[in-house]
């Protein structure tokens, strides 16, 4: 209706403005459109003070909501948006009754990636705990968010030895997804997380890890790893480390013997492997294969 607005709407809003004023005090924090919103209410940074300017060091999305209800993704795709989502994410409660909110690790998102196939379901239940467990397998797709990692009124927030508290917790924990959307990224069915830890604190009991003891295909992570061992391998043979880029030459070849790129096999360094190891001048790659050959009789028990 023209001059009036739907109260449902307005009151999701609020929370949103609150959580917006909170997650600024942090760095910057930039509300996502209605119409735009795809499951990300805020974008935000994380900026430390140096000087008379702030800094960002860690970039993190908000999804905001107002009730403890749990948080539904109720399709395939939707699970794979927000394990793929290339930021850490929070999801934060806010009580607008008394001005507080709870801020919780999404965790069980790479519990989900660690474990294929991806489910079709996932249902995240936030607790009101004060000491927290890692994700736990719960026999379904239905996972506890277990203990928020922040619990703060405004007002509390307003201390300054509060806020800067509250500052390290979420640094804290943006780490661990940040190691854990490096995994990811490589291809890596693993992640970890603190157990045993304290809502406001950076304390907990120890480290948890887990994932699938044998991930279906290992192609995307051994493709991530060539890049970064081909490198090592030629930095290795320039600075004289022989035994290190031999090393590196001789997986690259193990596990890439169909790739004759010069991006991924050094020929300077295999030219220098053929000549020690005497193998056919006229292929590149002899002595390696020779070297990676008798490595592999020696490993099934030959002389």
């Amino acid at each position: 209706m023209v001059g009036a607005i739907a109260t449902n709407l307005h009151e999701g809003s609020r929370s949103e403005y609150l959580a917006q004023y909170v997650f600024a005090s942090f760095g910057t924090a930039v509300s996502v459109p209605h119409q735009e919103d795809s499951g990300i209410d805020l974008y935000c940074t994380l900026a430390e003070r140096v000087g008379s300017r702030a800094w960002p060091r860690a970039h993190f999305s908000v999804q905001v909501k107002s009730t403890f209800d749990p948080w539904v993704l109720d399709s395939e795709e939707s699970v794979r948006w927000l394990i793929q989502h290339p930021l850490p994410f929070f999801l934060c409660i806010v009580d607008k009754a008394s001005a507080r909110l709870r801020v919780y690790h999404t965790s069980p998102r790479f519990y989900a990636w660690s474990l294929p196939p991806l489910p079709r379901h996932l249902e995240l239940r936030p607790a009101q705990d004060q000491e927290g467990r890692c994700t736990q397998w719960e026999g379904n797709t239905s996972f506890s968010l277990s203990a928020p990692i922040l619990n703060a009124s405004i007002q509390e927030l307003l201390d300054d030895a509060f806020h800067r508290n509250a500052w390290k917790v979420l640094d804290f924990w943006i780490g661990f997804d940040l190691e854990n959307l490096a995994r990811i990224r490589a291809g890596i069915h693993s992640f970890r997380m603190p157990d045993g830890y304290t809502t406001n604190t950076t304390k907990f009991r120890g480290w948890a890890t887990q994932g699938i003891s044998q991930a279906p295909d290992l192609a995307p992570a051994m493709e991530h790893v060539k890049e970064g061992v081909a490198y090592l391998s030629s930095q290795f043979h320039r600075r004289g480390d022989l035994d290190g880029a031999v090393r590196c030459a001789l997986l690259l070849r193990h596990l890439f013997p169909n790739d004759s790129s010069g991006g991924t096999h050094d020929p300077h360094l295999h030219g220098l492997i053929n000549e020690i190891i005497g193998g056919d001048k006229n292929y590149l790659y002899a002595g390696a294969d020779a070297l990676n050959a008798m490595i592999e009789e020696r490993l099934r028990g030959g002389p």
